[in-house]
């Protein structure tokens, strides 16, 4: 019977050392850490069940009767969990029976090596946040610091593979066994200052050693509180304007700053950027997602010969283009004023191109266009109209889209109804529904509805967008049915790539260092152009964009990039990347199909700064496709400055106002005035002429030297150099 019990128990503590044996190993990281304290903390009780019986049969052996004999065993094992090693009362079988002793021992090893591998992982732990901290102070890698333990702060974390990073919070202990579990490097503190310390220090070292000048270093200030948020950038603030001037000059180049603040709040974060030096830059994810969704989905995509004359990029007469907005809250306002400052279109008008207008179509239970940023951007510019008086101004643009408020809930017996009868009118119309009402399963089962609809209702043109946080395996499903999902955070918002290098914004620096050499040559004596001038032009592009140029200043730049695909749609190309398969044109295929005749002039300066060629522009703007994207896109620019509240100058603003500059010069603004927003630009394209008469002659100066219009056609005539630099190339459009 001993042998019977010894050989038993023997058995179920090898399979039990086996089993968590595997256990261990199979796991993952986080799951392996994980299962060593579980068994710790209570999923042991297997490994001291065999030791009832071991014990007991010891102590009848020694004499005991079974009852005594298995309450005591029960002691025993309960003294054990603690590491109370004792044999005293079983010595004698131990001594008797060989395969007894053994197991005994056998289990007390179990027992040890389970608490050293709890212990172990306890130490483990502190040692791998030693030298992680260790780690990140003599690294000679870009470090990146993140505000905020949350899980998009984690994930920002995940995707970033080139730079030493660190969580910083105040990080109670069960996070923190989360953080090392997940292998995320943190830094723990009540408050802020410490780092803040910290930072000033970076800047000392920054002002005084060339070699740390090399590193970069990131921060990103995320804590899902705003007034957090703001209380730290406040702090930087602090700081950087305690730096040298001659550092603050270069210090944005390598201290970068990115705060993500909820759009409400947009105002308090444009005066934070506006005092940060160059160095803070605002995230507001709704308009990151938007601006991703106009980037890969602009309407003209999906357009084909039957809605867009391919000669003259003109959409056809008789079009249509609806779009319907289902819920207007953050997500779907934001790609709503993305979308009007960026899908625009013209027609053949009585007098040329005009514009042919999108008819957004929004339904909300609420009255949601009762909103205060709303009034105070998009319907600025709308409650202002009436009250201009035409004399006073150059010709006044349209309205930049046509709007219809419905106030139905999606379960309301005519919301069907309403859609059919807008998007049935015409077979030839094009129709876009975006999804974003509710959480993503509500949203994709809405989605499956619109697909049943489509084909009830006849339906060719009718795509449909569907807002999701996170991938899903509808993606797949759909994907055959003109249904596409959007903002999908993960990628679009919290990827470091997507936050410190996204290719709109490169290109949109590089638009704008453009923009400046163009005025650096009419405004230079003479038209002397050289390496010289080319690369002072570089360096104070650079400097201004981060020192000078406000918030919306920069968007500007970054929405007409923004719109680079849309037009190319209309010619009947696109772009993708240069890995990509598909076979690129070369840069005299691309400027035959969008100037023909009408192409830039290349050859009076023969000069060119980092790869392009330097354009004379003069005031002979003929008839030509060429022409009419330059409508397009100050059609376009007109759409973007009013979808953020700007207004028209008057004329006699245009003539009359002031400023003094940074070096005390007293100059004309030209009627441009982005703190309280208002642009001696926001006209038709006839009427930037006018402007340009009326300023040359106050100026007594050549009408070239205050021609804007050029600035309208540069986009395009430098399309193929900005794509190339960024890593693209143009293709023909797959309709």
């Amino acid at each position: 019977m001993i042998k019977f019990l010894t050989i038993s128990c023997l058995a179920v503590l090898i399979l039990i050392f086996f089993y968590v044996l595997i256990q261990i190993v199979k796991r993952k990281r986080p799951e392996r850490i994980s299962y060593i304290r579980r068994f710790k903390k209570g999923q042991c009780g297997i490994i001291f069940i065999p030791l009832i019986p071991l014990y007991c049969i010891g102590f009848i052996y020694a004499g005991s009767d079974f009852y005594n004999a298995f309450f005591s065993s029960i002691k025993k094992v309960i003294d054990l969990v603690v590491l109370k090693y004792d044999t005293g009362n079983i010595t004698s079988l131990m001594k008797d029976y060989s395969l007894y002793n053994f197991t005994i021992y056998f289990s007390f090893t179990l027992v040890l090596l389970n608490a050293l591998l709890f212990t172990y992982s306890l130490v483990c732990q502190r040692i791998w946040c030693f030298f992680q901290s260790l780690k990140s102070s003599v690294t000679k890698k870009d470090k990146l610091f993140i505000f905020g333990n949350n899980k998009e702060n984690i994930t920002i974390y995940k995707s970033d593979k080139k730079r030493s990073k660190v969580i910083i919070d105040d990080i109670s202990d069960k996070d923190m066994e989360k953080l090392y579990m997940d292998s995320v490097s943190f830094i723990s503190c009540k408050n802020h200052n410490s780092i803040i310390n910290k930072i000033e220090k970076l800047i000392e070292k920054l002002e005084k050693s060339k070699k740390v000048e090399d590193k970069e270093y990131i921060f990103i200030i995320n804590t899902k509180d705003d007034e957090k948020n703001i209380e730290i950038c406040r702090s930087f603030i602090q700081v950087l304007n305690s730096v040298k001037t001659e550092v603050k000059e270069s210090l944005f180049l390598k201290l970068r700053i990115f705060v993500f603040g909820d759009s409400q709040y947009e105002n308090i974060y444009e005066d934070i950027i506006a005092a940060g030096s160059g160095c803070i830059h605002y995230i507001n994810k709704y308009q990151k997602i938007a601006i991703d969704f106009i980037d890969k989905y602009p309407f003209s995509k999906f357009m084909t010969d039957e809605q867009i004359d391919y000669e003259t990029s003109l959409i056809k007469k008789d079009i249509d283009i609806n779009v319907f907005l289902i819920g207007f809250g953050r997500n779907n306002r934001n790609l709503f004023l993305t979308s009007v400052a960026n899908n625009q279109f013209l027609t053949v008008g009585s007098s040329g191109p005009e514009l042919k207008k999108i008819k957004y179509f929004i339904f909300d239970k609420d009255e949601s266009e009762n909103n205060k940023n709303l009034n105070h951007n998009y319907y600025r510019y709308k409650h202002e109209y009436s009250k201009l008086n035409p004399d006073e101004y150059l010709p006044l643009p349209s309205l930049p889209a046509e709007e219809s408020y419905y106030h139905l809930n999606i379960n309301d017996s005519n919301f069907y109804n309403q859609i059919k009868s807008i998007a049935t009118q015409s077979m030839k119309h094009e129709n876009f529904v975006i999804i974003a009402f509710g959480s993503d399963l509500e949203n994709i089962d809405m989605a499956q509805k619109f697909i049943e609809k489509k084909k009830e209702w006849g339906l060719k043109n009718f795509v449909i967008f569907v807002k999701v946080k996170k991938l899903m395996k509808e993606q797949v499903l759909f994907k055959n049915e003109d249904c596409y999902f959007i903002g999908n955070e993960d990628e679009v918002v919290y990827n470091i790539e997507q936050i410190t290098s996204d290719h709109i914004f490169k290109m949109a620096q590089m638009r704008n260092e453009v923009y400046d050499l163009e005025y650096t040559i009419t405004s230079t004596p003479n038209n002397v152009v050289d390496e010289k001038c080319i690369q002072k032009n570089h360096y104070m592009a650079n400097r201004n964009w981060y020192m000078k140029k406000s918030q919306r200043e920069r968007d500007s730049s970054l929405f007409c990039c923004l719109s680079l695909r849309s037009k190319l749609n209309l010619m009947g190309l696109d772009y993708c990347k240069i890995t990509d398969e598909s076979e690129g044109l070369t840069e005299e295929e691309y400027l035959s199909i969008y100037a023909g005749a009408d192409l830039p002039d290349t050859t009076k300066y023969n000069v060119t700064a980092n790869g392009k060629k330097i354009v004379n522009y003069t005031l002979d703007f003929k008839s030509s496709r060429r022409k009419n994207m330059a409508i397009h896109e100050h059609q376009r620019w007109n759409s973007f400055m009013i979808s953020k509240g700007f207004i028209p100058s008057s004329i006699k603003q245009i003539l009359t106002e002031k400023i003094v500059d940074n070096e005390g010069k007293e100059r004309f603004t030209n009627g441009k005035n982005y703190s309280i927003r208002r642009h001696g630009n926001l006209t038709t394209f006839e009427g930037l002429v006018e402007f340009r008469e009326i300023i040359a002659t106050r100026d007594n100066r050549p009408e070239e030297e205050k021609d804007v219009i050029k600035y309208d056609y540069q986009l395009l005539d430098d399309a193929y150099w900005l794509l190339k630099s960024n890593g693209y190339k143009i293709i023909k459009k797959i309709d």
